[in-house]
């Protein structure tokens, strides 16, 4: 399932003197003047760095095994049309492919370790 962050849009100025989401008044905060597309404002459904982090954490393993799938399907085409050279070009392909793969397991291992050792749910 992907997770992207919704479509944000410009919310009306509040014509009240406190400021509300007039520019020009100073003291503006974003996440109160801007809405999502179901109408909600994004302070509320953004209320923490946790969350944002936890939203950009699983979009980049969802981008790294996009990669990885690209980067194994080049060697295999490497190692087919290129002849001896794309033989060699292959295995460095599936090389850093296979490295890369191990690097993303092991970071969502270790992560999946501090949340079982602190309680603290850290991947939603």
């Amino acid at each position: 399932m992907f997770s992207f962050i919704p479509q944000v849009q410009a919310q009306a100025a509040v014509p009240t003197g406190s400021g509300g989401c007039n520019p020009g008044l100073g003291g503006l905060n974003l996440a109160d003047c801007l809405q999502l597309s179901n109408s909600t404002h994004v302070s509320s459904q953004y209320n923490s760095l946790g969350f944002l982090i936890n939203l950009i954490v699983r979009n980049v393993f969802w981008v790294a095994g996009i990669i990885l799938f690209l980067m194994v399907f080049v060697a295999g085409f490497q190692f087919i049309a290129k002849g001896k050279q794309g033989i060699e070009d292959a295995k460095q392909t599936a090389t850093a492919a296979v490295l890369g793969f191990v690097i993303m397991f092991a970071a969502y291992w270790i992560v999946q370790l501090i949340k079982y050792i602190t309680g603290v749910n850290i991947l939603i």
